[in-house]
């Protein structure tokens, strides 16, 4: 049976809590013994990834657990219940990284467009600096630019809100403003 299930688990979760909020070594402890095998099983059960990333993630929830402790709420439900909502989370942001990383390497291997009318060697510069920033920075500007996405459509594709794109966008565009100046130096100096 797993944790919480029954009211002896119940009472033990308030106690526990209190130990985890106070930092005891003795909580934490517990907390791991009774906790890191069902939790585990829990993510293995819903997750199609291997055991490493398995490991990950219910590390992740864990690391989770220690820092909001203090917005655990035995009222609202038994600490397994809680675990339990923050694995889900945390699979389905591992479900999230790894449909977009996909969709990243599949941008990113895709054959480059047509440079625009530059001289070769401007717009080698140009991809020379889009392939120089990081790839967060090259996807959003990919989406933009090389698909023509709206602002509203890139949210939607990488599952973020409106602000967030906007934002991503403006550090994107003075990442690749900044190797694009870059790089025109070193070909000058060339």
């Amino acid at each position: 049976m797993e944790p919480g299930l029954n009211p002896k688990d119940r009472r033990e979760d308030k106690a526990l809590a209190r130990g985890l909020k106070a930092g005891k070594r003795g909580a934490w402890d517990r907390f791991y013994t009774l906790y890191a095998g069902p939790l585990f099983r829990f993510v293995v059960a819903r997750s199609a990834e291997g055991k490493g990333r398995v490991e990950d993630i219910v590390q992740d929830v864990v690391v989770v657990a220690v820092e909001r402790i203090g917005r655990y709420d035995p009222k609202r439900g038994s600490l397994w219940a809680w675990l339990c909502g923050i694995a889900v989370n945390k699979l389905r942001e591992s479900a999230r990284n790894v449909r977009r990383g996909g969709l990243l390497r599949q941008r990113l291997t895709a054959p480059l467009p047509s440079a625009p009318a530059r001289s070769d060697e401007s717009s080698s510069e140009l991809f020379q600096a889009l392939g120089s920033i990081h790839p967060r920075h090259q996807e959003v500007l990919s989406l933009k630019y090389m698909e023509g996405l709206s602002v509203r459509a890139i949210a939607k594709e990488l599952g973020s809100s409106e602000k967030a794109v906007e934002s991503r966008l403006s550090r994107a565009r003075e990442a690749f403003r900044k190797e694009y100046r870059e790089c025109r130096t070193q070909a000058r100096k060339e």
